[in-house]
């Protein structure tokens, strides 16, 4: 019988984990977790107090409590928990500026005895922001847009991608608007309003639309200067993203996989009356289809990239990329660069590795 008992709370502890966890657990809150319900994002900090209970016969210290971000705060005593005695929490969650929607926010405290997860959560209800909060840049004194740069990230061909930004006229005046590339990728639509009435609102609207017959890979830019009758205006519009291939749906299947030999290369420390020098990385296709290369970039730096043979890669095969630097077209100092190696690998069809040499006299 001795030996029954031990056996059958084992099985119950396996069987009922929240229970022996439960006997076990040092301090206890009174609830876990809080609902705010609706709150409006203007209506300030609510709050709501955690009850805790020492549950051992040694006092217990509340180390800490972190929200994780400066919205949600706590107010607590650091004084000891007596044994068997009670404490409080205070968690505190400002609203403001935070996004509109249901949120929920996980709070740590820290004691001298281990860490115990709270929760908290609402809805937030938006207030009415000013024309400056909707429109943050002032391109000239009488016109706000909502942002003046947009990165699409991927563009794959044949697939059309589009964004738009909001723009203000703030003035009691008609103005007109101009847009002039600076740098032209060729492939940018933009559409724009000529005309904006005296507080007047309406979007640039641009996008991609990239045929796949068309040799184009890797990083495009297109930045454009905005007038406002005529005049430029404070700040260029930057549009840019990265063009690869129209990637399958099925993009867990094993088709072409890429794979580096290295994901940093340092030369170390260059004299700068050396000659050029020289690594290699190897490019590996470890998928089953042919890895084709599309274009390989070199961020600004003195780096210069070379890729070995043929830009079509078969299965279990590999090339060669040398990477070259000659010190005594350098400056001084730390010189580094990100080369980037764009293929029709569908999961990944960006790979990156960092290149870095130190000049010295």
């Amino acid at each position: 019988m001795n030996r029954v008992l031990p056996i059958l709370l084992l099985v119950i502890s396996c069987l009922f984990p929240g229970i022996a966890h439960a006997e076990q657990s040092s301090i206890t809150f009174n609830i876990s977790s809080h609902d705010f319900g609706t709150i409006a994002e203007d209506g300030g900090s609510v709050s709501y107090t955690f009850t805790c209970k020492n549950n051992t016969e040694k006092p217990i210290v509340i180390l800490s409590v972190s929200g994780g971000c400066s919205c949600t705060t706590a107010q607590y005593s650091k004084q000891p928990i007596l044994p068997k005695r009670s404490s409080q929490i205070k968690v505190l969650f400002d609203p403001m500026n935070q996004p509109e929607g249901k949120f929920i926010r996980k709070v740590v405290v820290t004691t001298s005895e281990g860490r115990i997860p709270l929760t908290i959560s609402g809805d937030i209800t938006p207030r009415k922001k000013s024309i400056a909060e909707q429109y943050p840049i002032s391109l000239t004194d009488e016109v706000r847009i909502e942002a003046n740069s947009h990165a699409f990230g991927y563009i794959e061909h044949d697939t059309m991608i589009r964004s738009s930004i909001g723009i203000i006229n703030i003035s009691n005046k008609k103005v007109k608007i101009t847009l002039t590339p600076q740098t032209k990728s060729g492939v940018l639509d933009i559409k724009y309003p000529t005309i904006l009435n005296p507080n007047e609102s309406s979007t640039i609207d641009f996008g991609y639309l990239i045929d796949s017959h068309k040799d184009i890979y890797g990083s495009i830019k297109d930045v454009i200067e905005i007038e406002v009758d005529n005049i430029a205006s404070r700040y260029p519009l930057i549009i840019n993203g990265i063009v690869i291939d129209k990637r399958e749906n099925e993009i867990d299947k094993e088709w072409q996989k890429i794979q580096l030999s290295k994901n940093f290369i340092k030369f170390g420390n260059l004299k700068h009356v050396s000659s050029t020098v020289e690594s290699k990385i190897e490019i590996h296709n470890i998928g089953l289809e042919p890895l084709i290369i599309r274009k390989i970039e070199c961020s600004d730096g003195p780096f210069e990239v070379e890729l070995v043979g043929e830009r079509v890669i078969y299965r279990d095969q590999m090339a060669p990329l040398i990477i070259r630097v000659n010190p005594s077209k350098c400056d001084f100092g730390a010189v580094t660069s990100r080369i980037m190696v764009i293929s029709n690998d569908p999961q990944q069809p960006v790979k990156s590795f960092r290149v870095s040499a130190i000049i010295e006299k």
